[in-house]
């Protein structure tokens, strides 16, 4: 993420802004019908009465809004045509309450807006999704549009087209490569579909423009995309030939369309077709155009800004140098989100008060997805148990149990009243709740159980705001990439390192995005719940999580990409596996079957928990060439829930790692 006092995608998008208005369009918002309403850039209706010139509508592809697709064109034909630049449904500001989604309500859409500014004759030009638009435009009002240019847009595309394009980019689905969410998948975009090469982009501009471009309405475009023929897995996709003339514009390089795709389409149009195929067509079409194109001072004025930009991105880039890039790996449920929390608190401003209420229907739902677990997994041992009896409610808390778990099965939670407290409570303190507590292991009970409901009353009042502890405890899934800055002594001293850590999410299918962020790492942080090894994966019930941790550290260690990495063991939850590892037995797993007691009390823990340990260095070991002096590996005992222990153990972590930096210095 950009540094938060600056993000130079808003930046530059005030300069595009100001290149359009520049242009002579000005942004206007229309009311198409009762439930669309389309944003787009457009010359003054005094200007078009005024200058009779060719009306040129250019659609835009599938990413950001118009003006960061269409400025260098825009300055070129401003002179000559009066434009029209909409933001497609979904982009920018336009929106619809339509439950339409297809490529053909978006050009019904174009024609309806091209119909209410009044302009009866035009011509149509559409860049990627923008082709698939602006074909059905010019297919379904023959009457009105003209010309038509399509560039670089594969509106023939088939379904094996699809395939081999989400090879070709190595992700599992289209709206990973259409609509990026990390650095790395937006690098994997623009490899793909730009000639140029962006190498030398740092990751917190990529980020930038993720979050500032990529991120807003992705549930709307992620239907968009479902939405196009070729997404719908149709195998085959005729194409009506279309009366005007079609010029094609094409990029020999372009990894998203290929370019045996443009002379298939010129085929399927037929008529009066045309295909230029250059390295990058559409990216120096502008430019191309503009060679007799005389600067005034508001060309200069502009540029003078985009130099101004472009010194500021390079001085971050010096900056971006310096930062020490963290990856946040493990399992599910290892604590790691708890310790990005902790840093948030330790190393941060902490979390603000809009922030803490953010938690309150977290922790509410947590409350009732585990009061659900709970009332659930009583029934089911009530039925299966030989000593049944005992997991058997009282006739009152059944019914409890019954209202409880319908509120848990749920996708909305209600916001937790006295009244439903006061019903968990009851339920939980009922002696069949408590015996299925005790089995919590089998029935994927969270940490956070007790600690909540000890706090039913206070978490239930109406003003209720969370605690710092209350966030700590409070358990969402990470789903994606998060990442922050800090440094554990402190911003802008210098005798620490800055760094930025990321923290991905932990489940299976979350897993194909870390080898995004593998790039550049100064080290890797694992966290392992050493507690867990009596319990099974969320996702899988078949699988115990600790042999699931021990597998997911020899794949991470094997990646060639960490060769030179170092890593950070955080054996997690040891307030948990103290108190767990004298009843159950730590040879109840797989990996710990050869472990002999030797004691009991302190002493014993002590034994569970260096054998343990052992275990996780004759892995590192095992997976680490003997001749790798330069791969720091250290082990932390860690409770990601105690806060001197967290910052004690990132202070430790931050004096190895600069150890290691001045080793490589030459200066140690």
């Amino acid at each position: 993420m950009a540094p938060s006092f600056l993000s130079f995608v808003s930046l530059y998008g005030i300069y595009l802004r100001r290149c359009f208005a520049t242009s002579g369009l000005t942004s206007q918002s229309i009311d198409i019908d009762d439930e669309t309403t389309i944003h787009l850039w457009a010359p003054k209706p005094n200007q078009t009465a005024q200058k009779q010139k060719p009306a040129l509508v250019l659609l835009h592809g599938f990413g950001p809004s118009a003006i960061w697709q269409w400025r260098r064109q825009v300055q070129f034909f401003a002179h000559d045509f009066h434009v029209y630049v909409p933001d497609l449904i979904f982009f920018g500001n336009s929106t619809t309450k339509s439950k339409e989604r297809s490529e053909v309500f978006q050009a019904v859409s174009v024609g309806k807006l091209m119909e209410k500014l009044q302009v009866k004759k035009y011509h149509v030009m559409g860049t990627s999704y923008g082709g698939f638009v602006a074909y059905h435009v010019a297919r379904m009002f023959p009457e009105k549009v003209e010309k038509v240019v399509i560039a670089s847009s594969g509106v023939n595309m088939r379904k094996a087209d699809n395939m081999a394009l989400l090879k070709r980019a190595n992700l599992e689905n289209i709206e990973e490569v259409m609509l990026p969410e990390t650095a790395t998948q937006l690098r994997t975009l623009t490899r793909l579909a730009v000639a140029k090469s962006f190498n030398m982009i740092p990751d917190f501009l990529w980020n930038d423009v993720v979050n500032q471009l990529y991120s807003d309405k992705r549930k709307e475009k992620m239907e968009l995309l479902k939405g196009v023929s070729l997404v719908a897995g149709e195998d085959t996709f005729k194409l009506a030939p279309l009366q005007q003339d079609v010029l094609i514009l094409w990029g020999d390089k372009d990894q998203i369309f290929p370019l045996k795709m443009a002379h298939e389409l010129k085929e399927s149009l037929s008529g009066k077709t045309f295909v230029i195929i250059g390295a990058s067509c559409l990216e120096n079409m502008g430019l191309l155009c503009s060679k007799n194109h005389h600067y005034t001072e508001a060309d200069s004025e502009e540029n003078a800004q985009a130099a101004e930009i472009e010194r500021r991105i390079e001085q971050e880039t010096k900056a971006e140098k310096h930062i020490q890039k963290l990856l946040l790996l493990g399992a599910g449920e290892s604590g790691k989100s708890t310790i990005f929390k902790q840093i948030k608190l330790l190393f941060q401003t902490g979390f603000d008060e809009a922030e803490l209420k953010s938690y309150i229907s977290v922790i509410h739902a947590n409350i009732y997805q585990t009061i659900k677990i709970l009332y659930d997994g009583s029934k089911e041992f009530a039925q299966n148990d030989e000593d049944s009896s005992k997991y058997i409610l009282s006739s009152e808390n059944k019914i409890i149990g019954e209202k409880l778990s319908e509120i848990g099965s749920r996708f909305d939670y209600p916001r937790l009243n006295k009244e439903l407290a006061n019903e968990i409570e009851t339920l939980w303190k009922d002696s069949a709740i408590q015996e299925t507590y005790a089995r919590g292991n089998e029935l994927q009970v969270p940490d956070c159980t007790n600690y909540f409901m000890e706090n039913l009353q206070r978490l239930s009042d109406a003003n209720y705001i969370p605690t710092k502890e209350d966030v700590l405890y409070a358990r969402v899934r990470t789903t994606g990439v998060v990442e922050i800055q800090f440094s554990p002594v402190g911003e802008n001293k210098k005798s620490g390192e800055v760094y930025r850590l990321f923290d991905v999410g932990g489940q299976r299918n979350e897993r194909r995005k870390w080898i995004h962020l593998f790039e550049g790492v100064t080290a890797v942080i694992f966290c392992a719940a050493i507690s867990e090894y009596d319990q099974t994966l969320f996702e899988d019930e078949q699988k115990n999580r600790m042999m699931e941790t021990r597998e997911l550290f020899d794949w991470v260690l094997k990646q060639p990409c960490f060769e030179k990495t170092s890593f950070m063991l955080f054996l997690n939850k040891f307030d948990i596996f103290e108190k767990k590892v004298l009843k159950v037995p730590l040879n109840v797993c797989e990996w710990f079957k050869d472990y002999q007691p030797v004691s009991t009390g302190k002493q014993e823990i002590e034994h569970a928990y260096e054998f343990v340990k052992k275990k996780f260095e004759e892995l590192y070991f095992q997976s680490t060439a003997p001749d790798r002096v330069d791969r720091v590996f250290k082990i932390y005992r860690t409770t990601a829930l105690d806060q001197k222990l967290v910052k004690k153990t990132f202070k430790l972590v931050d004096e190895t790692l600069r150890r290691r930096n001045l080793f490589e210095a030459g200066l140690l």
